[in-house]
């Protein structure tokens, strides 16, 4: 029997904002005595209405994160395996930074201007020293470098303008991301 056929609507068409409740249900299940729950067992562990339940539970077996059986007139779920938290839910600081195009740009401009601060002294070196470095000529590595302190500036300039421009956005309390998906639909 099909998740979907139980349910009145499909899985496909879930509310994405319930798509951030899958943590208290998996919680449920590893705080629980048993391995297999009831939908009304995790329903009492979260504060989720029993739709919401059954939907995110739903979702989390077609994901095949979850497995489930109807035996009788109630249905079993169980966790099929291991379930790890994503890598920006461990680190805050890398949440942070895939939020915010402006430190996006920060870390891109950071990134190219170390590549300058090696690029521009070895070049410059060679330069004073007369020295030929091998496999590439020294107006190249120059130019490769200067490009690079222009690239990186350009990053950094950019990552100012974006992260004073959500700064004005969120104190005008617009909040961006809702606009774009009104407009998208």
């Amino acid at each position: 029997m099909s998740l979907e056929s139980e349910g009145s609507e499909p899985i496909s068409d879930l509310d994405a904002s319930l798509k951030t409740q899958d943590k208290p249900i998996i919680d449920a299940f590893s705080h629980a005595k048993h391995q297999v729950l009831l939908t009304t067992e995790v329903a009492e562990r979260v504060e989720l209405s029993d739709r919401q339940v059954r939907r995110r539970l739903k979702d989390l077996a077609s994901r095949d994160i979850l497995g489930t059986r109807k035996p009788g007139r109630d249905r079993l779920w169980w966790l099929k395996r291991d379930v790890r938290e994503p890598i920006t839910a461990q680190y805050p600081l890398l949440r942070f930074a895939r939020d915010r195009t402006g430190v996006q740009l920060l870390l891109a401009g950071l990134g190219i201007g170390v590549i300058a601060l090696v690029l521009v002294p070895i070049a410059s070196l060679t330069y004073a020293y007369n020295v030929s470095p091998p496999l590439i000529t020294r107006e190249v590595l120059l130019q490769w470098g200067l490009l690079a302190s222009i690239l990186a500036s350009g990053f950094l300039i950019a990552a100012v303008i974006a992260a004073m421009t959500g700064w004005l956005l969120r104190r005008a309390n617009i909040d961006v991301s809702d606009r774009f998906t009104r407009i998208s639909e």
